[in-house]
């Protein structure tokens, strides 16, 4: 089953008063439980492409259907609801909120589609638990070394059951060996639970560990 349908997506922006050409007509299908990684050189699109297909941005042309919902023609609030029920981001940054503790920063995703307070305390602890770190949930980020901080990233991604996970170069500020588990984590969520993760990346950890490997090269689909 393709629960991402990407056709003749077009993206283009002014940088100044200078046309940038993003992407160029990319065709892109994902299926049911892959485990995906765009992979590129800086400036050949992969962000753009995981914007788009996150629907945090909109494409200039071409069409874009999440779990066969095509986003052409959604309002705003139709795009934050599409996003909040089907897709769940981690960056590399981590994007964590400094002074919640890590069960609160879990906890967020929820808050803003007004779950229920036990259902809520349910759904983190089994988050967190996924990623090994449920002895830590009270635990602020600035307690927590880089890969659990990027592990707590990974449970709130998960916390509202998306379809999809986006992951933008998610082991860049982390070292060999923390990344490598790092992965480990997300390849078994994706296995065990059948979340399809997609990545943009450099690393070649992500394209050892992906079942399908997308190369991106000045804004077009390259074999």
């Amino acid at each position: 089953m393709d629960v991402v349908e990407v056709k003749e997506l077009t993206k283009e922006y002014y940088l100044g008063k200078t046309l940038i050409h993003a992407l160029k007509g990319v065709d892109l299908t994902i299926r049911d439980r892959d485990f995906l990684a765009i992979a590129g050189p800086s400036g050949s699109g992969k962000t753009t492409l995981l914007n788009l297909i996150g629907c945090i941005d909109l494409p200039t042309a071409g069409s874009i259907k999440i779990d066969n919902i095509d986003v052409h023609g959604l309002s705003s609030d139709q795009l934050a609801e599409l996003r909040a029920a089907k897709i769940g981001f981690i960056f590399q940054t981590f994007n964590l909120i400094p002074v919640l503790s890590a069960f609160e920063n879990v906890e967020y995703p929820l808050l803003q589609r007004k779950t229920k307070k036990d259902e809520r305390k349910k759904g983190v602890m089994n988050a967190l638990k996924s990623v090994g770190l449920e002895t830590f949930a009270k635990h602020k980020p600035d307690e927590l070394s880089g890969g659990q901080r990027q592990r707590v990233a990974i449970a709130r991604a998960l916390v509202s059951e998306p379809k999809i996970i986006l992951a933008d170069e998610p082991t860049a500020n982390l070292d060999h060996q923390t990344g490598a588990a790092v992965l480990e984590v997300m390849k078994r969520i994706n296995e065990e639970q059948g979340t399809v993760f997609i990545f943009s990346t450099h690393d070649p950890k992500v394209m050892e560990l992906a079942n399908r490997i997308v190369q991106l090269m000045d804004g077009k689909i390259v074999p």
